[in-house]
């Protein structure tokens, strides 16, 4: 930097070390705020009244940070990432089935998003199935133990609801076609 652009090495070094800064700052703020909001939804769901407290900004960020903090603490991002993953292949599965279905619906070709769609809940159902066998029952570690099964049973729940709408469909299309 010095030789190309005639700026000192230690301006760059600060310039790179404040970029870094603001994007871990940036990246943390909003997940304390998404966080936020994702916990007061959760309230308002699992109360018929909830308490006014819980509707604190300064609650539910103290939440999200001191949950934060006893990730990274305890390197708990380690453990939680293949579930993380799983979800995440789930989120693919879901918008995929949801675009099938759509161009199912337009009567447009659909094989190009079914098959990957398919793909992506058989690997899913495996990994959650491998995750919960091989893992987390034998390392006793329960609260994984709850989630892995709570994305197990959403995968096969995604998967039965759309194959039902398919079903639905290619029986109203018939209903269509003979009227």
């Amino acid at each position: 930097m010095e030789k190309a652009l005639g700026i000192p090495s230690y301006v760059g070094i600060i310039f790179g070390i404040l970029m870094i800064e603001g994007f871990v700052i940036t990246t943390l703020d909003t997940a304390v705020r998404l966080g936020r909001l994702i916990l007061q939804e959760f309230w308002r769901t699992i109360f018929k009244k909830p308490p006014r407290i819980i509707f604190s900004r300064f609650f539910n960020s103290t939440i999200m940070i001191v949950s934060m903090f006893l990730l990274a603490y305890k390197n708990g991002f380690a453990v939680v990432w293949p579930v993380f993953g799983s979800a995440n292949q789930l989120m693919a599965a879901l918008a995929l089935i949801a675009i099938s279905l759509w161009l199912t619906m337009m009567q447009k070709k659909r094989l190009f998003t079914i098959l990957p769609a398919l793909f992506m809940l058989a690997t899913t159902i495996y990994s959650l199935g491998f995750l919960l066998i091989k893992k987390f029952l034998p390392s006793g570690n329960f609260p994984l133990v709850g989630i892995t099964i709570i994305l197990f049973l959403l995968a096969w729940f995604v998967f039965v609801i759309a194959l039902r709408k398919f079903i639905e469909y290619a029986k109203n299309k018939e209903v269509t076609v003979k009227a």
